[in-house]
């Protein structure tokens, strides 16, 4: 058996999923929560004991929730650049995925919008002379302008 690569594999160059800066306004709610969280430690706004830990146990569990919320929505969609093709897989249990060659694309778009394009982060879209909307999309995707870089010079 031979260790030379054939020509038939493909390489991933590059896998990512969406930016957490996409959930930065849920990210600030579960520190909020947190912050509240450990202010009843501090401050005792009521004088049962009970209705305390009550109150504390909600915090918790919200901010637990919302951190597990964002986890899975987070995981629901991956996108992924090999050195012959695009994807973006959607779904945990049941999946669908878009994909497309390399050699087919015609042409990338990259939006970028207000801080988060300040931060690299934008929508890439692919798209083929098949088709008049974007075939593959990576929405909120962070180094927008790398990954179409990236694509681009596959191309050649």
């Amino acid at each position: 058996m031979s260790d030379a690569i054939t020509e038939s594999e493909e390489h991933i160059l590059w896998n990512g999923y969406v930016s957490q800066w996409h959930y930065a306004g849920k990210w600030l709610i579960i520190v909020l929560l947190l912050g509240a969280l450990v202010a009843t430690f501090f401050i005792s706004l009521f004088d049962d004991q009970t209705v305390q830990w009550a109150i504390r146990g909600f915090l918790a569990l919200v901010a637990v929730g919302l951190f597990f919320w964002i986890k899975v929505d987070r995981s629901r969609r991956k996108y992924l650049i090999t050195d012959r093709r695009v994807c973006v897989e959607f779904g945990i249990v049941s999946k669908s995925s878009n994909e497309m060659r390399i050699q087919d694309i015609r042409s990338i778009n990259l939006t970028t919008k207000d801080l988060s394009g300040m931060l690299g982060i934008g929508r890439v879209e692919f798209s083929s002379a098949a088709t008049d909307d974007a075939d593959v999309i990576f929405w909120n995707t962070p180094s927008a302008e790398k990954i179409r870089d990236m694509v681009r010079s596959l191309q050649t």
